[in-house]
């Protein structure tokens, strides 16, 4: 889709950014790893956003900070993080709505990563997803079907009073 393509995107830009602000390898290595992780991000079946409204403005005013700089769609933001008690609340909630996401997704035999780095970070991912300024990014889910499902592991625990004990 249109929005899978400019989140790939995004991941590249934000990838080669970083990359050369932590000076990593030649220009010609950089943009190879940067292209490697578009190609992955295109691939991915589905994306799901989880955002919380009401919360502190997401894009301070700061001019003077790199994020406001001509062409700087690509840097990352500062974080914001709730103010009150509600917000916190909120935002918790919300962490604790995601993780039941997660759980429902496995219970229908598919992957799921929750990411929260710096991509999500991003005026360009703000835009692309069509955030208000008042939403807080908790994070992007990457769904898609696994390779491979690891085995449970074969060794239980013992519970012995209240206590769970190794057999």
């Amino acid at each position: 889709s249109a929005t899978t393509e400019a989140l790939a995107d995004v991941c590249y830009h934000v990838s080669v950014r970083r990359m050369r602000e932590k000076q990593k390898g030649s220009e010609k290595t950089l943009l190879a790893e940067a292209e490697r992780k578009r190609y992955r991000w295109r691939n991915i079946p589905a994306f799901l956003v989880a955002s919380v409204g009401g919360m502190p403005d997401q894009i301070p005013s700061d001019t003077h900070a790199p994020y406001q700089e001509e062409g700087s769609e690509y840097a990352e933001l500062p974080f914001v993080p709730p103010q009150t008690e509600l917000q916190l609340e909120n935002y918790a909630a919300t962490c604790s709505a995601t993780q039941n996401v997660l759980l429902s997704l496995h219970s229908e035999q598919l992957g799921s990563k929750w990411a929260t780095g710096p991509v999500i970070r991003t005026k360009a991912f703000r835009n692309v997803i069509q955030l208000r300024n008042d939403e807080l990014v908790v994070g992007l889910i990457m769904i898609g079907v696994p390779k491979r499902v690891p085995r449970s592991p074969k060794k239980r625990r013992a519970l012995e009073g209240d206590v769970l004990k190794d057999l």
